[in-house]
């Protein structure tokens, strides 16, 4: 009997996604356990195997299009026969880098077409506006075709028009929306003079020959901050604050088609080191869609750093349930007054957003006080 392969549950947040690519084409023989497909649900990439053996009947989506969890996707006709196993990549980066679906093999000396990079929604749109992915140029990450790269290449660039909302989009609209109907959102801010930081973070780059960065001290110094204000990493329930186990914090990074927000768990137990490779692993899995649901869920405390653009200061939005969240502006070398005489220092502007149910305007002024503190002295972070 003919059985469907079906969409896996990957959130309970949200019902929709996007179909990234199919890796077999009808008539493949494939194994129980085979890879056939990913998908990707609000912030959250899966894989769809088989589910038993047999032949691929019919492809039921095209890649790009919307899915819902527990939809059928392809129908396989199963087999009582072992099959050969299906050649699929045996790990998802093919996925992103959008990979061609399961074709029989070639010869030795064949040709190999070169794996395009590209968002999700890139695929969809280059879908919808029949633009060959190959022949763009991608201007992301690492060279990854965005949303911006195939309208241009439709020629679509600076055309007025419709554009489709994708289940990320819907998703975070809903939770930022969400977040200012239930919370009394306030944003405080403050100045620090982080030159000692700044030349600290220069001095370990150039120690350990890996990158570090603002973030990971950001991330380090509210991590510290909460172990003495756990208040401000409460969540407000009808029952009473919710008080949380550990700190685990949110790390905003920025997508071409929307925004995800990783976490990095215990973070008051790890060096600025660990803080900067975490990170960094946990953007780059972020930018390929790579990141499991478990890695961006049960964050009590967010950041986000938008001082990669010429951004001074500005008003974060909380991540619900969270109840607050911090922004970084850039780091910028200006004129201050340091003992009484004028000196160039490099000076960031922070911004709290908090909720004012679960926190005071003091203890919120008192926890941002104590991450400046932190981060103008850069020893208790190292």
């Amino acid at each position: 009997m003919r059985r469907d392969i079906i969409v896996p549950r990957v959130s309970e947040s949200a019902e929709e996604g996007i179909l990234v690519t199919w890796f077999v084409e009808p008539g493949a023989r494939i194994r129980e356990g085979d890879l056939v497909a990913e998908v990707q649900v609000e912030k959250t990439s899966a894989e769809v195997r088989a589910p038993a053996n047999g032949r691929i009947a019919e492809l039921l989506v095209e890649p790009g299009a919307v899915i819902v969890q527990g939809q059928p996707i392809a129908t396989l006709d199963p087999a009582e026969e072992p099959v050969e196993p299906v050649q699929t990549p045996s790990t998802p980066e093919s996925a992103v880098a959008g990979a061609p679906a399961s074709a029989p093999a070639v010869a030795a000396n064949a040709p190999v077409s070169r794996p395009v990079a590209a968002s999700p929604a890139a695929r969809r749109l280059a879908l919808e506006l029949r633009v060959e992915l190959a022949s763009i140029a991608g201007t992301g990450p690492a060279g990854r075709i965005i949303e911006a790269d195939v309208r241009a290449a439709a020629g679509e660039g600076s055309r007025a028009g419709l554009v489709a909302l994708t289940p990320m989009r819907r998703a975070i609209a809903d939770r930022m929306r969400r977040g200012l109907l239930e919370a009394a959102q306030l944003t405080i801010t403050a100045e620090a003079d982080v030159t000692a930081l700044a030349d600290e973070l220069a001095a370990s780059s150039a120690r350990s020959g890996q990158r570090a960065t603002y973030t990971a001290a950001i991330v380090r110094a509210s991590a510290l901050a909460l172990q003495d204000h756990p208040r401000v990493g409460a969540a407000w329930t009808d029952d009473g604050l919710r008080l949380p186990e550990r700190i685990d914090i949110g790390v905003a990074v920025a997508l071409d088609d929307g925004l995800v927000v990783p976490v990095v768990r215990n973070a008051a137990t790890k060096s600025l080191e660990q803080l900067d490779g975490e990170i960094a692993d946990l953007a780059k899995r972020a930018r390929t869609a790579h990141l499991t649901e478990d890695e961006t869920r049960g964050a009590v405390f967010s950041v986000t750093n938008l001082g990669a653009y010429r951004i001074d200061a500005f008003t974060p939005l909380l991540n619900p349930p969270q109840a607050a969240t911090l922004g970084l502006g850039r780091a910028r070398r200006r004129p201050a007054v340091v003992d009484g005489t004028i000196a160039v220092r490099t000076i960031v502007v922070l911004s709290l957003t908090f909720d004012h149910r679960v926190l005071d305007g003091a203890p919120a002024a008192a926890f941002l006080d104590a991450v400046i503190t932190a981060l103008e002295d850069p020893g208790q972070l190292f």
